[in-house]
């Protein structure tokens, strides 16, 4: 009987995992859009280049990610839709949430 459990078991994570790869392609591809570097400045200076989370103010762009609140429909860039988070904070969210990241948001702006 455990056999057929751990079955299951193994079949949904491996399902999960792709699903995962699945989102995590899509999600860089869409990253790499002009539309979405256009509408990542447009966060990080309305957001005055500061973590929603922890409130620390951060000089340089790339210790912040534009996190998406939502998994759904993430090409939808509606500013509500999005939080600025310091890269610790951004991690912390995913763990304590238990949601993988999607890669690290590394993409650097032109200042």
């Amino acid at each position: 009987m455990w056999f057929i459990h751990y079955a299951i078991y193994y079949y949904m994570t491996m399902k999960r995992l792709d699903y995962y790869a699945i989102l995590k392609k899509q999600h860089e591809d869409f990253r790499r859009t002009p539309q979405w570097q256009v509408f990542r400045k447009y966060v990080l200076a309305s957001r005055n280049q500061t973590c929603e989370f922890c409130g620390k103010h951060y000089s340089r762009v790339h210790h912040l990610d534009v996190h998406h609140k939502f998994r759904t429909n993430y090409t939808n860039l509606e500013p509500s839709r999005f939080m600025l988070l310091c890269k610790t904070c951004h991690q912390f969210l995913h763990k304590k949430s238990g949601t993988p990241l999607l890669g690290q948001y590394t993409e650097q702006v032109d200042d």
